[in-house]
């Protein structure tokens, strides 16, 4: 279950629902897609203004993502509270109404003003070319409109804070703005910071079984040899900024294999340690007019630090290539002197062996500065795409744009790199979590052979007195088709063996193991999925109070997953994906928890069995209100490594992983709850005071429906990472 960070989907959930009784609860799974909102609504909550905003009516929020709002990061609670205030403007105005001011123009009062502070309005204006601008300057633009009900709350994403000036000066005899900070003093780095420790596997990688092209230190992208290298060196860095305002720095290959090229610079957060690689490629055609690399023809200057008041040892300065007629450039390059670099520094890639990439995570941004540096990943990520990764770094100066850089491509087709049998299994081996159950967890999973076996029934609509034993293969289970409701699984009709079933059995439980190509066939995901016959209640926190949600979450049949992401170049590990009932989020290899040599630990959550990464109380929700999710060590856990089954691994042939009849079962794994959600959170919400009991009903509507899922769900081959990536 995947903590919510957004308090801002939570909050207009909260308006949306208590001001206006017509408002739709389709838009909640509407704006929980909007989670780069994060730091703002943390802040939201942190000063105290979310609760302030519970009764009222007519607002509209200007909110800033979390690149921006990283530049509050440091000031204290008051600073952020005024600032923030002076983004919630009292009154409704979507992008239509916008539009419809009077003269174009109008001052818009803002909680910042009604608090006292008669210089708290926020002026707006259209723009000739029909764009909305905000400030007495008009240099902050409306970006986005991503939800609106009138008389309720209108989120309208801006470019910038909007810093309103007053009409007395700091100590320096600048002008002021809505908070004055104290001057920060330029600084170099004064203590060690996670990134200064190279991340290495507990233990070296094995001598992998021979065979194929896998782990053979470089692929053939069609006469573009690419090797990955992760030995960088330093070439600048900032210590302030960024995640946990830790600043990031940024490398090159400290060396290459000759006649090798990097493609560009590597940038990292230094809020943990170095753990990252870069992709680098060699010619093999060597034709000087159509070859598959070539130097830019020049530089152009992205960002300068020269004149940032920022912790740095160094001025630094990014550098996009520009890449010759025919060709794209595939990452920025990062040096410490104003002169551009050497045009022989990096390589261009011929067109046909690129692709469109996008950002990912955020990398690195600073408070009073444009710049935002961002991870990048190919945009086409389903199984089979050709689209790869270089390792590179995206560098955006202003308002996101698409980017000028490509990710490249596999144009081969190429997946000779793709492990065989022997080196699956020696890969499971090697990486197979150890899953965690909580003290108190009543639900443990199971093998599907055994639930068949110790009484699951085949139930058909219209016959549902008749259910049909299934067989423990689940060959008589109607395979193929959609989820059309015609057909679902169910526990045994006898008291003492349902009971009895619904607890699972350990002892049976197996991994279920899918392996498929990714990213061009870089890297191999091996998605390793548990079965458990049921899905208990699920739990709330509603400030200090924890409660019971009666029935809620119940259901038969429950599948969970974790997925290792492993290089093809040399079978490391590098990432896993940890999945959150229809969510989910990915952990780099240095974020893990290790134990018996490079297995890392999974901790399941009591009832729910989402996957976590470290143990504790995890919150779906915001402001200590939502879905409690309790994972803990015990002395119950799973090896996934010692008693696992190959389910698919098409890369293989089509005869090589024998086929489990189950697997194609297309339907749901549990019926329909015998219980209505509304009068369980009727029951829940009558020891709660309003005000609470409001927070908790929207908290729990904005849950993704799988958490509140009154039916069984669909077999692993029905999800969408099945033919895909995970987020």
């Amino acid at each position: 279950m995947h903590p919510m960070s957004s308090l801002a989907v939570l909050l207009l959930l909260h308006l949306l629902l208590h001001c206006t009784a017509s408002a739709p609860l389709t838009t909640t799974s509407f704006l929980s897609q909007y989670s780069h909102f994060g730091s703002f609504s943390r802040y939201l909550a942190e000063t105290g203004l979310a609760n302030s905003l519970f009764d009222r009516t007519n607002l509209t929020v200007l909110a800033v993502d979390d690149a921006v709002i990283s530049r509050l990061s440091g000031e204290s609670r008051d600073v952020i509270r005024k600032v923030l205030s002076v983004h919630l403007v009292a009154g409704y105005y979507d992008l239509h109404k916008l539009r419809q001011l009077p003269n174009g123009r109008a001052t818009l009062s803002t909680l910042f003003q009604e608090n006292g502070n008669p210089q708290g309005s926020v002026e707006v204006a259209i723009l000739r070319n029909g764009g909305v601008a905000f400030g007495s300057n008009r240099d902050v633009k409306l970006l986005n409109s991503f939800a609106s009900h009138p008389h309720g709350i209108s989120l309208l994403q801006i470019s910038d804070l909007i810093m309103k000036p007053q009409s007395k000066g700091d100590d320096n005899g600048k002008k002021c703005v809505t908070y004055c900070p104290p001057p920060r003093a330029i600084s170099k780095k004064s203590e060690a910071l996670p990134i200064d420790t190279v991340f290495k596997l507990p233990s070296p990688l094995p001598t992998w079984p021979a065979g194929g092209g896998f782990a053979g230190g470089t692929i053939d992208f069609g006469g573009l040899l690419v090797y990955q290298t992760s030995s960088f060196s330093k070439v600048w860095a900032a210590y302030e900024g960024g995640p946990d305002n830790h600043g990031a720095t940024f490398f090159e290959p400290s060396s290459l294999p000759e006649g090798y090229f990097m493609f560009g610079s590597y940038a990292q957060p230094n809020n943990r340690p170095l753990s990252g690689w870069l992709l680098v490629g060699k010619d093999q055609i060597n034709d000087i007019s159509n070859g598959t690399l070539k130097k830019p023809v020049d530089y152009s200057l992205i960002w300068s630090s020269n004149s940032s008041k920022i912790k740095q040892d160094v001025s630094g300065y990014i550098w996009s290539p520009i890449p010759p007629d025919g060709y794209k450039a595939v990452g920025h390059v990062v040096t410490t002197s104003p002169e551009k670099p050497s045009l022989d520094k990096i390589r261009c890639v011929r067109s046909d062996l690129t692709d469109q990439c996008e950002t990912e995570t955020w990398i690195w941004g600073f408070k009073g500065n444009p710049l935002s540096v961002y991870s990048s990943r190919a945009s086409n990520r389903e199984v089979g795409a050709l689209a790869v990764s270089a390792g590179t770094f995206i560098a955006q100066n202003g308002q996101p744009s698409s980017s000028p850089l490509s990710c490249l491509r596999n144009a081969k087709h190429n997946i000779s790199a793709m492990p065989n049998q022997s080196q699956i299994e020696a890969l499971i081996k090697a990486y197979s979590p150890i899953v965690y159950f909580h003290p108190d967890e009543a639900y443990l999973p199971s093998s599907v052979d055994w639930f068949f076996t110790n009484g699951g029934l085949l139930y058909t609509k219209g016959q549902e007195s008749n259910p049909v034993p299934v067989e423990a293969t689940g060959s008589n289970l109607p395979l193929g088709g959609s989820n059309d409701g015609a057909y679902w699984l169910d526990l045994p009709l006898d008291g003492a063996a349902k009971d009895r079933v619904k607890k699972g059995y350990l002892q049976s439980a197996q991994a279920y193991v899918h392996v498929k190509p990714m990213l061009g066939a870089t890297f191999t995901d091996i998605a390793i999925w548990l079965f458990y016959p049921f899905n208990g209640a699920a739990k709330a926190k509603v400030k200090f109070i924890n409660l019971s949600l009666g029935r809620i979450g119940e259901h038969v049949g429950d599948w969970e997953h974790v997925t290792l992401r492993i290089s093809n170049f040399d079978g490391q590990l590098w990432n896993v994906y940890f999945s959150e009932h229809g969510a989910g989020i990915w952990k780099g290899v240095s974020e893990l928890e290790f134990q018996n040599a490079n297995k890392f630990v999974v901790y399941a959550s009591l009832h729910g069995h989402a996957a976590f990464f470290q143990p504790g109380t995890f919150l779906q929700g915001s402001d200590g209100v939502g879905m409690r999710n309790d994972v803990k060590k015990s002395s119950m856990f799973l090896d996934t490594g010692a008693n696992y089954s190959i389910i698919a691994a098409d890369h293989l042939g089509p005869s090589a992983v024998p086929v489990l009849p189950w697997l194609n079962y297309c339907r749901e794994w549990g019926p329909r709850a015998d219980y209505d959600a509304a009068d369980e959170m009727q029951k829940v919400a009558k020891a709660l005071p309003g005000k609470l009991k409001t927070a908790l009903a929207n908290a729990i509507s904005g849950l993704p429906p799988e958490v509140l899922k009154q039916e069984g769900p669909t077999g692993p081959k029905m999800k969408p990472n099945w033919n895909g990536d995970e987020a």
